[in-house]
């Protein structure tokens, strides 16, 4: 939806405005938009000359993915590519400073660059790619870095409500690594990036060595396993020039075995095979104790995408002893994180880019512009946030009573419909939830209103209003698990440690909407702003007692024909004075005034109606 919005909007402004604003050169006249072959030596290519075709640019948008990815990033990074793609954008630019996020957001993001119509795309580490930005940078055409980048450490991670970030059993962070080694390797096939190398983003056990072809200048990271093959003799293990970090590794995984090769798990392929079945699309793993069904798992995705090797088989004859080794670059005591100068040294990052006007050199552009998050997408997000969630149940619950034991003062109402529609709107546009959230705390609302204003006393339409509102609310936490876009990892959504946080959440705020209810019941008529909004009676006094006594309590049958007056207005129902005994009461047709005399038609334990006199 907000895509369609976007577009439309789009064709009515022309597009973003290329060349204008500080950071844009002015734009030049032409509906053409395709840079100029690099080869041409016309005076309007001397822009371009000495930068690579696939590079070269004339307008060049810049999104940003800053702070921690989300479903809501993966939303608005969508909006923004299409933007840009139906503003005859030639490149976009990924401006990347992230710590991490969440796994399906993730790989939504980097299956929309790589399956976009624009091909030139670039990621911007400027400073930080942790976790999901390495990956969403890797899938990216090429990287460029700001001084002091750093990039990697992809390990899964589990965050628990009780235990905060929990370390996961390598048996069971197979079931996240699948898709996530996947979507690496393509993109490192795709991009020219070292296939080996990715692995160690996301495993911990990958020791690795940096060689080069004597003849043919060719660098490749290479396993303990490729290293003998390659350089013909024993690894040297000296000080590792990478950082690995995210704890040590299991010392099993550092055995070798009696033939010398690397340790691994009973079954799985060899680290010098190119893969299990021996299609190009097979993986080289990276980490000696990789077990199969990950293996195939990680095999037929990139079959399914089509994703073939251009790494050289390592255990071919004809590599034997042709390389030379560079450097110790991981000792395999964690997954890797690399810095400014590893990533420029190893080929991942092609260039430093400090501003906009150098990433404008870059592409040859005179025109630049940047696509940053929309207001409207920050507020959803920060009404997504589980503080501001729970916030928003308490002042709800709290309108709410206040409207129902006093209808008709319309400013509580007003409350609660804003904090409504902040709780189920953002979580529903995102396609976390469903309709069914709103359709359950609303039909949860009218049946508590039949208990209070039609049929007090009755107790079923309470207890089945209070339900389908909890569970309504509960259902606002709680993803349908389809995800935001299709493509995402099974099993996404409606965990059990979701479910857990929507329960603790929704109960905590449900006592202290109790809480601060039971106050205002008691001090209502002294609070210096909710005072104000009681009915006076006809002399202009307040009601001599509370008005917010428990409105289901039995009430002593009054015989009919006692006449009283109305204190509050009853539309239909609200406080009759009756000699002096002030009761609950509900108006036989209409709305009664406050002030106004009533006749009692007929009372019983449970409820009394009375009917309009003068």
């Amino acid at each position: 939806m907000l895509a369609t919005f976007a577009c439309v909007a789009l064709l009515l402004m022309g597009g973003p405005a290329w060349g204008q604003g500080p950071s844009a050169a002015p734009s030049t006249s032409g509906k053409d938009q395709t840079p100029p072959p690099v080869s041409s030596a016309s005076p309007t290519n001397q822009l371009y000359r000495g930068i690579p075709a696939a590079r070269a640019a004339k307008n060049v948008a810049v999104i940003t993915i800053h702070g921690e990815i989300d479903e809501w990033t993966a939303r608005s990074v969508q909006r923004r590519i299409e933007f840009a793609e139906a503003s005859n954008a030639d490149a976009i630019v990924f401006d990347i400073d992230t710590p991490g996020g969440e796994l399906q957001a993730m790989l939504v993001i980097s299956g929309m660059i790589k399956r976009g119509k624009i091909a030139n795309t670039v990621a911007w580490i400027n400073p930080n790619a942790y976790s999901a930005g390495s990956v969403i940078a890797l899938a990216c055409r090429e990287i460029v870095i700001a001084e002091g980048a750093a990039f990697g450490d992809a390990l899964p991670i589990e965050i628990s409500l009780f235990e905060g970030f929990k370390a996961i059993p390598d048996a069971e962070r197979e079931k996240f690594l699948g898709p996530v080694m996947a979507d690496l390797i393509e993109s490192a096939r795709r991009n020219g990036k070292d296939e080996v190398l990715v692995q160690g983003l996301v495993r911990r056990g990958v020791e690795l060595w940096l060689i080069e072809h004597a003849t043919t200048g060719e660098r490749l990271f290479v396993t303990e396993a490729q290293y003998r093959v390659a350089v013909g003799e024993e690894p040297q293990r000296l000080s590792p020039t990478t950082r690995s970090i995210t704890g040590p590794v299991d010392p099993k995984r550092r055995t070798r075995n009696l033939t010398g090769g690397a340790a691994r798990a009973p079954g799985s392929a060899s680290p010098d095979a190119p893969g299990t079945a021996g299609k190009a699309t097979d993986v080289v793993p990276a980490a000696p104790d990789m077990s199969p069904k990950l293996l195939a798992e990680v095999n037929q995705s990139l079959d399914n995408v089509g994703a073939p090797s251009v790494r050289p088989n390592l255990a071919a004859a004809e590599h034997a002893g042709k390389y030379k080794v560079i450097e110790y670059v991981s000792d395999g005591s964690g997954v890797l994180t690399l810095r400014d100068a590893e990533l420029l040294r190893y080929r991942v990052a092609v260039e430093k880019v400090r501003d906009d006007q150098e990433l404008k050199n870059f592409f040859g552009s005179p025109n630049i512009a940047r696509l940053d998050e929309g207001w409207s997408e920050r507020l959803a997000r920060l009404l997504s946030h589980i503080a501001v969630k729970a916030l928003l149940i308490v002042v709800f619950l709290i309108a709410l009573f206040v409207e129902m034991t006093h209808p008709g003062l319309i400013l509580p109402g007003l409350i609660a419909a804003f904090c409504l529609v902040g709780l189920v709107l953002p979580p529903i546009i995102a396609g976390l939830a469903g309709w069914w959230t709103v359709v359950a705390i609303l039909a949860g609302i009218a049946l508590i209103a039949a208990e209070l204003f039609i049929a007090p006393g009755v107790g079923i339409f309470a207890v089945l209003g209070v339900l389908l509102l909890f569970g309504g609310i509960v259902g606002t936490f709680v993803t349908t698990g389809r995800g935001l876009f299709p493509g995402g990892p099974a099993g996404s959504g409606g965990g059990a440690g979701e479910v857990a946080w929507a329960l603790v959440v929704t109960f905590g705020s449900i006592f202290v909407a109790g809480v601060v209810i039971a106050l205002i019941a008691r001090n209502f008529q002294n609070l210096p702003m909710l005072n104000r909004l009681v009915l006076k009676s006809a002399s202009g006094d307040p009601p001599p007692e509370d008005l917010l006594v428990a409105m289901t309590e039995p009430e002593p049958a009054i015989p009919a024909g006692t006449t009283g007056v109305a204190i509050t207005t009853l539309r239909p129902s609200g406080r009759v004075q009756v000699g002096e005994k002030i009761i609950d009461a509900i108006a036989d047709s209409g709305i009664i005034p406050a002030g106004a005399q009533v006749r009692v038609v007929r009372s019983n334990s449970f409820e009394t109606i009375v009917e309009f006199i003068s």
